[in-house]
């Protein structure tokens, strides 16, 4: 059984890159992600910091829900 906590090879090298989330933003993320099926959460993740990496070490509320949505993109199933 894989860990649900096992870290792909691209999740690794994107630790090397910290990110300091505020409480609010960091609560914004968990319930973004608790939308997602579990075995698509580390892809969402690694969604989410790939496209806060190329903003810099300085993002907006704005920049982090951008990322978020754009992370969602294919991971969720809408009922028809």
């Amino acid at each position: 059984m894989v860990s649900p906590f096992a870290l792909t090879p691209f999740a690794a090298v994107m630790l090397s890159t910290m990110f300091a989330l505020s409480d609010d933003q960091l609560a914004l993320v968990m319930t973004a992600a608790g939308s997602v099926p579990v075995e698509k959460r580390s892809t969402f993740l690694e969604r989410v910091a790939a496209r806060l990496q190329l903003r810099g070490p300085r993002f907006t509320d704005a920049d982090l829900s951008a990322a978020i949505q754009v992370a969602l993109t294919g991971l969720i199933q809408s009922a028809a």
